[in-house]
């Protein structure tokens, strides 16, 4: 007989789905960021908060009943990187680039800890939540290949001229579909595991982004080294792929190149310039990536300037070079980002927080670990905005509570 305890229990338990899947729907998709960018919605990245924050009332009055299962290591790197950031902002002139630092830093850190509210203690949560992430990742897929085929579908918010979808950038795009590949991939079951990377695969390739391939690659070799995508049946699903590929070019013959294609509007000098970089690595052409290596430059810099002190937060919010000369872009690394505003320390900021998600070690999720720590590892040389985009945030609380939900299996529903 189920005790109205129970049911209470019970449809508490209900509720945090719910509100995981509306989190990722909302967050993992970018969708809060696309829709006050198009104006279509135009709340803040604080309302959208606020607005989960009080949705999630119910969870958090009892955080009592589960406070044992939030990452300690997690709340204690969150209170050092707030407490850091404070002291900088005390120690160096309280400009307003250093008070907006201040301002998106203590507003992840309250993101980060909601997430960890929202989907701890109960297993079936987190299932829910990575399910989710799995229908985000083919949907950000699906999206990608139309924008592909119609590049002018998000002119408006991406003048790139390569898919990114809703996320309005191919980094963020390309990164965001390899997570949907880590937190998603051993909940299919082995037989759609390769064509599920690979469809995957195809959506990072089109946004043309140099990191989000390299992290797909490293994280299939990790994956199929491990078995977890079964050999036979990547090389099966890859060798179809190949041979749809080799039917179009052969049927299509001369009629298909890079200058034919472009004349159709199919795709621009952005996508030329990365298409012609895989084939040549050498090419210098591409002024973004010469302006990249430009701002890394400066970083690098501003850090021998000052190694044990650094230059204060917010210091690389402004560096102005090259290709990029018209917009305010920063390291474009997240380890040079955080030793530019704090010297030596900051090197260990970032892979702390990494640390932090996976400690304790768990052996039910040692290949989530290892690729989630792998691929972490690599993009954060290729984005500094890891620990402020949201749907980054959130996989480090999904992981963080699932190594904390394993230990204490008992708690499955």
């Amino acid at each position: 007989m189920i005790t109205v305890s129970q049911k209470k229990t019970n449809l508490l338990i209900y509720y945090q789905c719910w509100l995981a899947i509306v989190a990722v729907s909302i967050f993992f998709t970018n969708l809060d960021v696309y829709w006050q960018t198009t104006g279509i919605l135009p709340l803040e990245p604080l309302h959208w908060i606020i607005l989960l924050i009080g949705a999630s009332t119910p969870i958090i009055f009892s955080f009592s009943s589960r406070k044992k299962f939030l990452s300690k290591s997690l709340l204690r790197w969150c209170v050092g990187y707030f407490v850091i950031s404070l002291f900088y902002f005390w120690l160096f002139s309280s400009t307003p680039e250093a008070f907006q630092e201040l301002r998106v830093r203590v507003l992840s850190i309250i993101f980060l800890l909601l997430a960890l509210i929202i989907f701890s203690k109960y297993y079936v949560v987190q299932k829910v939540t990575r399910y989710a992430i799995i229908i985000a990742g083919l949907l950000a897929t699906v999206i990608n290949i139309y924008e592909f085929f119609n590049p002018l579908v998000f002119i408006a918010v991406n003048e790139t001229g390569r898919a990114a979808g809703f996320y309005m950038n191919p980094n963020t795009s390309g990164s965001a579909l390899v997570l949907s590949l880590i937190f998603g991939v051993d909940l299919l079951k082995p037989k759609y595991r390769a064509f599920f990377a690979l469809l995957i695969g195809v959506g990072v390739f089109i946004t043309f982004s140099r990191g989000s391939l390299i992290g797909w690659l490293i994280v299939m070799i990790i994956l199929i080294s491990r078995n977890i995508i079964p050999r036979q049946q990547f090389f099966l699903w890859f060798v179809v792929l190949a041979t749809i590929v080799t039917a179009v070019v052969g049927i299509t013959g001369n009629s298909l190149s890079l200058e034919s294609l472009q004349d159709t509007g199919l795709i621009n000098n952005n996508v030329v310039g990365r298409l012609q970089e895989f084939g040549s690595p050498s090419n210098t052409d591409d002024d973004a990536a010469l302006a990249r290596i430009e701002v890394v430059k400066l970083a690098w810099h501003m850090f021998s300037e000052h190694p044990f002190i650094g230059n204060g937060i917010g210091s690389t919010s402004s560096l102005n070079v090259g290709a990029l000369s018209t917009h305010d872009i920063s390291t474009h690394n997240m380890y040079l980002y955080f030793m530019a505003d704090h010297g030596i320390l900051g090197a260990f900021i970032y892979p702390l927080l990494i640390y932090a998600v996976t400690h304790p070690y768990q052996e039910n999720n040692k290949y989530i670990i290892w690729v989630f720590m792998a691929f972490y590892l690599i993009w954060g040389f290729f984005n500094h905005n890891i620990v402020v985009q949201r749907f980054y945030l959130m996989t480090f609380s999904l992981m963080a509570t699932m190594n904390q939900t394993t230990q204490r299996l008992n708690y499955k529903l």
